[in-house]
């Protein structure tokens, strides 16, 4: 996702109100507020860590943890969420696949729904990077292949890239290849989440 400026720039306010993003503006804060005190009770961070939430669109989690009273920033590909967010003085552009941050400089990393708008190989990459701005943990959500919300009818999204969707296993087999090895979910199986599990990094 190194050189793809055309497709960052689909990411813009139409996207972000339409098909399966048509109440995101409505309820990005709430979410984001339900997943950082999640992370805040399995992890009970020091107020030392750092934090970094990848693909963070509006900064849901990145305002949460803020008002928690921890450390945060995030990283986005999207002008619209840039400009426009509400938490966009800790935010700065950036691609998973690149990340602008040197190695071991948060505790905590976290990113949801990025790797569905990629194919095996940016996947491959982006992992790389997750473990490489990360010394400690890493919380990934994701729509897997076959899931409830990878289907275009009941989730419409015209950028994601459903024939590249990996199942669970083949997930944790790459994250596991990448340095992590998984320790628990954040939302339950009968919560009805695509998968999303905290991983250590080894």
């Amino acid at each position: 996702m190194k050189n793809k400026p055309n497709f960052f720039e689909k990411f813009d306010e139409a996207y972000y109100t339409s098909d399966g993003y048509d109440d995101y503006l409505e309820r990005f804060e709430r979410e984001g507020l339900n997943s950082a005190r999640r992370l805040i009770k399995k992890l009970k961070p020091k107020k030392t860590w750092r934090f970094l939430d990848v693909g963070c669109g509006m900064g849901g989690i990145v305002s949460a943890l803020r008002k928690l009273g921890y450390k945060t920033w995030g990283t986005e590909v999207s002008k619209f969420c840039l400009e426009n967010s509400p938490a966009k003085k800790w935010m700065r552009f950036g691609n998973i696949c690149h990340l602008p941050f040197k190695k071991n400089y948060f505790d905590v990393v976290s990113t949801i729904d990025a790797l569905c708008y990629l194919n095996k190989k940016e996947i491959k990459k982006a992992i790389e990077e997750l473990a490489r701005v990360t010394k400690r943990f890493l919380f990934l959500e994701t729509i897997c292949k076959g899931s409830s919300n990878s289907s275009q009818k009941k989730n419409p999204d015209s950028l994601r890239k459903d024939n590249y969707l990996l199942n669970q296993r083949e997930i944790i087999r790459l994250l596991e290849k990448g340095n992590f090895c998984p320790l628990t979910f954040l939302f339950s199986p009968t919560e009805k989440v695509d998968f999303n599990f905290l991983f250590v990094k080894k």
